[in-house]
């Protein structure tokens, strides 16, 4: 058996007493005679001692003693060696406490037996084993962990035997729930470092990311110890959406209304954020919810309709990990005005008479104004509010509406005011419908209607009565444009149907009137600059309000093609078109 160094590392500590030798008495020298009084063995639990003899030592003489002792380990091989010494000086009949120790760093694990003598031999024997590292377990304990966090199993250990070690502790999970420890439940291994007799705190972290909330069962083990207990994973804070209402049906312009009830089914409390989301910007309502563990909680949110229009739409609340869902049905009425119905000409001195079919053809009940305007400051834009009238129609019902503008109404307008040609128009919040209406005064012989002479000869009108009946200025103060316009009207006298003079209509008014095109009065017409298909559909309207062609400006497709093919336009080839379009584009070149 080898007696010095340290050979072997061991995970549990244990303390085992030496035994002790029976004291002995004996002649010291010089005449005197030492007691050895008591002797008992002892391993300190810390410190460079692996054992020590501890020796009561008694002179009972008169004369003082000197003597020297040493502490010899025997072991099991038969092999010894001294591991201590001392030399003491006893005065006559003194009693001394004597300590001899044997260095952990000159043993090795193992069963000695040792004496302790002087020159004289043997004064007291004994037996002590000395036990390698032996690491136990004890305080092992585990902190509640959120799933997804790191957790931590910690316990104590300590080495119990008589030397320095470093052994392997281990712990395991039993993921599985099946009671056994097996070795792909391993989840974590320390080897701690510890002197004879001492103790430290080992923690092992514990990723829960694959573990599902639960308890689980755990063992930390050495080699001859072990401690069980358990793990708990808890939910993570989750918030999800529990129940909600949200309506489902509106009229436009009703408030949506809806709550949502939220649920944490985490164990841990936890902020989330909570959102509606919808088909405009007032449905942007969120808040920031902060519940405890199984909390439950109830918010209520609202939106306006009015920006939005008739359909269906889709409405969302929702968290980070939930939603719930909705089908809002967006209804409104919608006020189609048509058939609008009104004369053509009118007397200033006469009730003027209009009307028009109202028709709701929307998804919701109508309770709307419905508006009866003119165009008075010559823009062809009614502005000018003469009646309002009150429709009430559910959906698919449709009525007429009737307005008058009394003769009698001078408060609001004049003769000034109505007579001349004014565009008018039936509203209602969603379309309208436009005519014209040509107020005159037949009183004064105004309003400039052709009628036939005694012989039969059509009568006709002067530039100036052209003029003054549909601008209200003399010939020679409108522009060169105007006059050239006023010329063409009047070379191209008489006018079809009887038309009175301001019922005829220049092809800027056609152009504006009843094509809608963007063309504002008094400002420079560039007739070239229509698409040329629109620009023969106003040549033809403005055609048709004269029985002559003479005086015509401007011959369109059909007309030149009948001078130069004796045909229709349409009925030519594609060169004769061509030779048709040059000759249109060179009206405008000249």
């Amino acid at each position: 058996m080898q007696i010095t160094g340290i050979h072997a590392v061991v995970a549990v500590l244990l303390v085992v007493s030496g035994t002790v030798g029976a004291a002995s008495v004996a002649d010291l020298g010089g005449g005197a005679s030492v007691t050895v009084e008591r002797t008992e063995t002892v391993k300190p639990s810390t410190g460079d001692a692996a054992f020590e003899v501890r020796a009561t030592l008694n002179n009972s003489d008169a004369a003082n003693a000197t003597r020297s002792f040493d502490l010899v380990v025997e072991g099991e091989d038969g092999s010894s060696v001294t591991v201590d010494e001392r030399t003491l000086t006893l005065s006559a009949g003194e009693a001394r406490r004597v300590t001899l120790s044997a260095s952990r760093d000159a043993l090795a694990p193992g069963r000695y037996n040792y004496t302790l003598g002087d020159d004289s031999g043997a004064l007291a024997t004994g037996t002590v084993t000395l036990d390698p590292p032996a690491f136990a377990l004890s305080d092992a304990r585990a902190d509640r962990v959120v799933r997804g966090d790191t957790g931590t199993v910690a316990v104590t250990v300590r080495n119990d035997g008589d030397f320095r070690g470093l052994r392997n502790v281990d712990l395991y999970v039993d993921r599985d729930g099946d009671g056994a420890y097996d070795a792909d439940e391993a989840v974590a291994a320390s080897a701690p470092m510890l002197e004879a007799g001492t103790d430290a705190a080992v923690t092992f972290p514990v990723e829960t990311g694959g573990l599902e909330p639960g308890t689980y069962d755990y063992r930390v083990e050495a080699s001859s110890s072990a401690r069980e207990g358990t793990l708990v994973v808890l939910r993570p804070a989750t918030v999800r959406v529990a129940g909600s209402t949200m309506t489902t049906d509106a009229v436009r312009g009703d408030r949506f209304n809806g709550s949502v009830t939220l649920t944490n089914v985490g164990d841990v409390p936890g902020t989330e954020t909570v959102r509606l989301d919808g088909p405009a910007e007032s449905f942007d309502w969120n808040r920031s919810v902060t519940l405890g563990g199984n909390e439950t909680a109830t918010f209520e949110f609202d939106a306006r309709t009015a920006n939005l229009t008739r359909g269906n739409y889709s409405v969302a609340v929702s968290t980070a990990n939930d939603s719930a869902t909705a089908a809002l049905r967006v209804r409104e009425s919608f006020l189609k005005i048509d058939e609008l119905d009104g004369p053509r000409s009118a007397d200033v001195d006469d009730d003027v008479e209009f009307a028009a079919r109202v028709s709701n053809i929307g998804d919701a009940a109508a309770n709307e104004t419905v508006q009866h305007r003119i165009d008075l400051d010559g823009d062809d834009d009614p502005e000018t509010v003469t009646t309002n009238r009150t429709v009430t129609l559910a959906p698919g019902e449709r009525t007429t509406v009737e307005f008058v503008l009394p003769a009698d109404d001078r408060d609001r307008f004049t003769d000034g005011d109505l007579l001349g040609t004014h565009v008018y128009g039936v509203y209602s919040g969603d379309t309208n419908a436009t005519g014209v209406v040509v107020v005159r005064d037949y009183r004064s012989g105004g309003g400039g209607s052709s009628s036939s002479s005694s012989d039969d000869e059509p009568e006709t009108v002067s530039k100036d009565v052209i003029t003054q009946e549909k601008y209200g200025t003399d010939y020679d103060e409108v522009s060169g444009e105007t006059q050239s316009q006023v010329d063409e009207i009047h070379e191209r006298q008489p006018f079809a149907d009887g038309l009175a003079i301001t019922e005829v209509l220049t092809r800027e008014e056609i152009a504006r009137q009843e094509f809608g095109l963007d063309v504002g009065r008094n400002d420079a017409f560039n007739f070239t600059a229509i698409d040329v298909e629109t620009q023969q559909e106003i040549e033809a309207a403005f055609d048709d309000q004269f029985e002559s062609q003479d005086g015509d400006r401007i011959e369109s497709w059909d007309e030149l093609a009948r001078e130069e093919f004796d045909s229709e336009y349409e009925a030519l080839d594609g060169e004769q078109k061509e030779t048709i379009r040059e000759r249109y584009r060179a009206q405008f070149d000249s």
